[in-house]
């Protein structure tokens, strides 16, 4: 793995200064050698590679028992969407979790339109059809990003920035191997910085509307290229990039249409659940006066990482303007999974902000630690993580 990740970078392995047992060179010579040749020839092959090889990974010891990955939430959710086209009856599969037919607008259509067109490939299995528009999007995810480090010369190695990708965070590998909306949400994205680059202010319009259509945060990033256009003096561009706020409109007729009410989503999510706060940071005020002292530290230590990301960022305005007005959207946000709700700013914050450390010949001889703790880390949590079995039974039967 040592000499992958140097042949990467260009550098020999002998400037590392980094002393690795002489088994280890041996078993990963050969290895090696073929990454070499890949890097330099079909660097987007092995990047799409590494994507499915690492998600694959995640899989193996549910091998067995794949019903297990299919039930992660929120799958059966989106599965279930993809089949009814949002026409849920009052007695759908998921009356024991005490959600309403309403309910289901807070999971927006894009990532459940692109199950349902994959499930020719799949035999009408709405299950597989799930993980493969995962992987399909994490696959694209992972190309577009190398293309815009490339583009924007943002890290020293491009090629090893995209292939920790694949890796980090943990809750990234997680959330690109089973049934999410994040890899489409950031495919998108990297798609509209890249037409952000070519000056396509049309596709610029169409990513940031498609994003907005995948998760909810997606309508951030109309003020988002708002400000890079108006900080560019772009005040023509500035305007039409409103335009992108037309999806999202049209998604919300729709609910008044299915729902009676166009604020469907809102009224669970906001006024419902109370995801959004009036003061900033209150989900780890809530936990400091707590006796989870190993809590309050892991918000603590999520906020102080990312925001240190960010403003690494500086240099970078575009990239910058994006991760700042996420970062502190989600200081607003009251919910306890802040690692998830961190994951459309990680790539820029984590991977490119701390690119001066994670590019260190050093830091890069720990990739076998990396693997262990990720992999660890994701193995054991899916188990804890399923929809009811009694549930699952009942949705398989719709999807049929």
């Amino acid at each position: 793995m040592t000499g992958l990740a140097m042949s990467l970078s260009g550098e020999p392995q002998a400037d590392s200064g980094v002393g690795l047992p002489r088994a280890w060179s041996r078993v990963f010579g050969k290895a090696s050698a073929w990454s070499r040749r890949m890097a330099e020839r079909r660097p987007r092959t092995l990047i799409t590679l590494a994507m499915l090889v690492s998600s694959a990974a995640t899989y193996l010891p549910y091998r067995e028992s794949t019903d297990m990955l299919f039930r992660y939430w929120d799958g059966p959710l989106y599965m279930y969407v993809a089949k009814t086209l949002y026409a849920v009856p009052a007695d759908h599969p998921f009356v024991p979790y005490g959600l309403r037919p309403s309910y289901f607008a807070t999971h927006l259509p894009l990532y459940p339109a692109l199950i349902r067109s994959l499930t020719p490939l799949t035999g009408g299995r709405y299950t597989w059809a799930m993980l493969a528009a995962t992987l399909l999007s994490a696959s694209c995810a992972a190309v577009l990003f190398y293309e815009l480090l490339k583009a924007w010369t943002l890290v020293r190695s491009p090629l090893w920035t995209a292939l920790l990708f694949c890796l980090l965070p943990p809750r990234w590998l997680l959330y690109h191997s089973l049934g999410s909306t994040e890899p489409l949400f950031l495919c998108l994205v990297f798609a509209a910085f890249l037409a952000l680059d070519s000056e396509k202010r049309g596709w610029v319009i169409v990513f940031i509307g498609l994003a907005s259509l995948t998760r909810i945060v997606g309508v951030l990033l109309v003020p988002v290229f708002m400000l890079i256009h108006a900080g560019r003096r772009g005040w023509r561009g500035t305007i039409q990039i409103t335009l992108a706020f037309v999806p999202i409109l049209a998604l919300l007729a729709f609910h008044q249409l299915m729902y009676g009410d166009f604020r469907a989503y809102f009224l669970w999510n906001v006024a419902h659940e109370r995801l959004l706060s009036s003061t900033p940071l209150e989900v780890f005020r809530g936990y400091a006066h707590r006796p989870q002292f190993h809590v309050t530290e892991y918000y603590l230590g999520t906020y102080v990482v990312y925001g240190l990301g960010v403003l690494a960022l500086w240099g970078r305005r575009e990239i910058f303007t994006y991760s700042a007005v996420f970062f502190l959207f989600n200081c607003f946000v009251f919910h306890y999974d802040l690692a998830r709700l961190m994951l459309p700013i990680a790539p820029f914050a984590l991977l490119v902000g701390f690119d001066a450390v994670l590019s260190r010949p050093a830091c890069r001889a720990l990739l076998p630690l990396i693997l262990y703790l990720t992999y660890t880390y994701a193995w054991g949590f899916i188990p804890h993580n399923l929809v009811l079995p009694s549930v699952y039974k009942r949705l398989l039967e719709v999807l049929q």
